[in-house]
């Protein structure tokens, strides 16, 4: 079975004026669907960096990144991959609907129930009540919720989250786990930092 995502051997060097930081070292890891990978560890430990080379923002690093079998360095490997950052920007003056109708386009997807299946997401994620108002007139929390509907209306196969649980508060925490582990019981791929 083809891994959802696989680093071989990955190394990145950063040049800090005349010093080199070594942000990451011969790293190694696999991830299966239906898998959740915690990259946990501190501020400096290369988390961001880890993200940043699997989803192509960063193609000068050593070693080999796959996401289903396919180089990281190619587009068509992101084909599938939804990412939800630790701070979502997510234009202010749209509402989380149009928010979630403009992921569908990106992604190519055109549903006879659009709207439906778009207030569907934002229902699971405890936000439809919000729809129609402006991202910039939400609290932190509820932008966090949006943007991980943003990423789970697209169907990905694997699921990108850089400190996903940030400014939930304890209820949405819950929320989005027992989402997060709904979705990997239908076979998504997690990655997660923290």
């Amino acid at each position: 079975m083809t891994a959802a995502l696989e680093f071989r051997s990955v190394s990145k060097t950063f040049n800090r004026g005349r010093r080199a930081v070594k942000a990451l070292n011969e790293v190694s890891f696999s991830i299966s669907e239906g898998e959740v990978f915690g990259f946990v560890g501190p501020n400096g430990a290369g988390k961001s960096t880890t993200i940043k080379v699997m989803l192509d923002v960063i193609n000068d690093y050593q070693g080999e990144v796959t996401l289903y079998g396919v180089n990281a360095r190619n587009a068509k490997a992101r084909t599938g991959v939804a990412y939800v950052p630790e701070a979502p920007a997510l234009y202010e003056q749209l509402t989380p609907l149009e928010v979630l109708r403009m992921a569908l386009s990106i992604y190519g997807i055109r549903r006879a129930d659009r709207d439906a299946w778009c207030l569907e997401w934002l229902e699971r994620l405890s936000v439809a009540h919000v729809a129609k108002r402006r991202i910039r007139q939400l609290s932190k929390g509820t932008v966090q919720r949006v943007a991980l509907a943003h990423a789970l209306v697209v169907e990905p196969k694997l699921l990108v989250l850089d400190e996903p649980l940030s400014g939930l508060d304890p209820v949405g925490r819950k929320d989005v786990i027992d989402i997060l582990e709904r979705y990997k019981k239908a076979g998504g791929a997690i990655f997660f930092t923290s």
